[in-house]
């Protein structure tokens, strides 16, 4: 009773932690949180929740005038019985204040990871300092960030990219193709490794040996490449620069490869 007792209160503690970082390793960047250690699981979540509530008090405090104890929460688990049955009431007590102050924090905490989040990948923090950069290569590479962070780009920024391309060469039966077209979405497996790719407007072609054929449209709205099946792949990321007429009107446009 007393390990179920002090694991919830362990729980309570750290919540404010699990919600920021459930909003900052949200999207693509889910799995990560996921995936990590229990150790690092644990570091992770401890230094959010110390920060979090290290704000809150000061300020429920001066607005409210109420002063949340943690002691209180601590004296649960506590070997002096005495100690034990005085916090269990004064819990009883104040609970409509206690779960409101949780509920309210929890929220926050959740919208200021995601509000973290949005403002890393907006101002490409993360490009330019590896310490805020996310442990997900994919993001980086089908996105074209990745060419950021290594600065190859000189004229264009991942902003300016409209659409990727995709090549990806599969081997079917014994056979090599390749299948081209516009990457529309991705999908990561539990490993946070790369599993599907979505694309659209798909092609192939027979490359095996000397008996290279030409591209064949496939019929459908979509298509799903297993990267398990994949020997390697191909991104080319486009923009498409308008011309315009002396009343705004476009007359041409032109697809280029950023660089």
């Amino acid at each position: 009773m007393e390990i179920a007792i002090g694991g919830l209160v362990l729980f309570v503690l750290l919540l404010p932690g699990i919600s920021f970082n459930k909003g900052y390793f949200s999207g693509e960047f889910s799995r990560n949180y996921l995936s990590t250690d229990f150790f690092g699981l644990l570091v992770n979540t401890i230094f959010p929740s110390l920060i979090l509530y290290l704000v809150a008090f000061p300020i429920i405090y001066f607005l409210w005038g109420y002063f949340y104890d943690v002691r209180v929460l601590l004296g649960v688990i506590s070997s002096n019985d005495d100690l034990v049955e005085s916090s269990i009431q004064t819990l009883d007590k104040f609970k409509l204040e206690i779960t409101s102050f949780q509920v309210i924090l929890n929220v926050l905490s959740y919208l200021i990871g995601k509000l973290s989040r949005n403002i890393i990948l907006k101002y490409s923090l993360d490009t330019g300092n590896e310490n805020f950069q996310f442990d997900n290569i994919w993001h980086y590479l089908v996105s074209a960030r990745f060419l950021e962070i290594n600065n190859i780009l000189i004229n264009d920024s991942p902003e300016d990219v409209d659409l990727t391309f995709v090549d990806a060469l599969v081997s079917v039966d014994g056979n090599t193709f390749i299948y081209t077209g516009v990457l529309i979405d991705y999908q990561l497996g539990k490993d946070g490794t790369l599993d599907l790719l979505i694309i659209t407007k798909a092609q192939r072609k027979k490359v095996t040996g000397n008996n290279t054929g030409t591209y064949k449209d496939i019929s459908g709205n979509y298509l799903v490449l297993k990267y398990s099946d994949l020997l390697n792949l191909n991104f080319s990321f486009i923009q498409f620069d308008e011309t315009l007429d002396a009343n705004g009107n476009i007359v041409a446009v032109q697809a280029r490869m950023i660089s």
